[in-house]
């Protein structure tokens, strides 16, 4: 069995740091405009951002502790205590994406409307600009690294950034007259923050019941059973540890090599499938084809 653990701890965490940045700056000019220039939209925005920001040192705390090495009573690290941060996160999310939409159809019944001074619509789509390229950064960094909470931090980046846009929105059609709008898009927005919430919840649960996709296992046998020695792959499983993928496949080879050569097509396998990508460790199983 080979093992090659994550090895960009440091690069995840620049995302998490820059999220956490963003909210604070982003969220302390919000709350300030909408609880001074007359904007119930923009101050709730900024509660959401502040919200966020403690959702991100959350996560953040969780990537930290999944770094821990392994010990005794957790003989393959820690690993998955990000993908436990990244499911109460999803939590989080949701839980603002269905208060917001029942605020904002609270607002939308009662015709509660407001007409907010311009610097809202300017704070609103400045935030949305901001968060836009937060999410550009956190979604290329978790791609690359295939970090799961890099992954569900851009897809809340992503709702914030509607979010601002659509209340630099709701302020711009408020002075035009069109009030009830602003309570249109805000309900939108929230069901657009609740299915991310569901999303980042069904993936965290998928990895922590060790569920893996069958394309992938596809691809990865597909890959041995090109290697020379091996005659076909009798079972391949695997499953996520945050961002590190753990394989155990069976191959069958000619039941009348040496041990040795066996070995020799085993340590090929394990280069190969480390090769293709973020596989952490993979087991290889030899058996005599019949």
């Amino acid at each position: 069995m080979t093992s090659n653990h994550n090895a960009n701890p440091k690069l995840a965490k620049r995302g998490i740091y820059l999220s956490i940045a963003a909210y604070i700056i982003i969220s302390t000019s919000k709350l300030f405009v909408g609880a001074n220039f007359h904007s119930n939209a923009v101050f709730a925005d900024g509660m959401n951002n502040f919200t966020d920001a403690f959702a991100s040192i959350a996560l953040l705390i969780g990537m930290i502790l999944s770094q821990r090495p392994a010990d005794q009573n957790h003989r393959y690290g820690h690993y998955k205590i990000e993908t436990i941060t990244t499911l109460i996160m999803s939590f989080v999310i949701f839980y603002i994406g269905i208060t917001l939409t029942k605020d904002s159809i609270i607002s939308l019944i009662n015709q509660d409307y407001d007409t907010p001074t311009p610097i809202n619509a300017i704070i609103g789509l400045a935030s949305g600009v901001v968060m836009s390229g937060v999410y550009w950064y956190n979604n290329t960094l978790g791609q690359k690294l295939n970090s799961p909470s890099l992954k569900a931090s851009a897809k809340d980046n992503l709702a914030d950034a509607l979010t601002s846009f659509a209340t630099a929105l709701s302020v711009i059609l408020s002075r035009t007259g069109i009030a009830w709008l602003d309570g249109a898009m805000a309900v939108i927005v929230g069901l657009i923050i609740v299915k991310s919430g569901l999303v980042i919840f069904r993936d965290s649960a998928f990895a922590l019941s060790d569920g893996f996709p069958q394309t992938e296992l596809d691809e990865y046998k597909h890959i041995v059973e090109d290697i020379p020695g091996v005659i076909s792959v009798a079972d391949i499983r695997g499953r996520n540890y945050g961002a590190n993928i753990y394989i155990d496949i069976t191959i069958y080879v000619d039941p009348h090599i040496s041990v040795q050569a066996g070995h020799d097509i085993t340590e090929v396998v394990e280069t190969t499938l480390q090769n293709t990508g973020n596989i952490t460790a993979i087991d290889v199983h030899v058996e005599p084809f019949r």
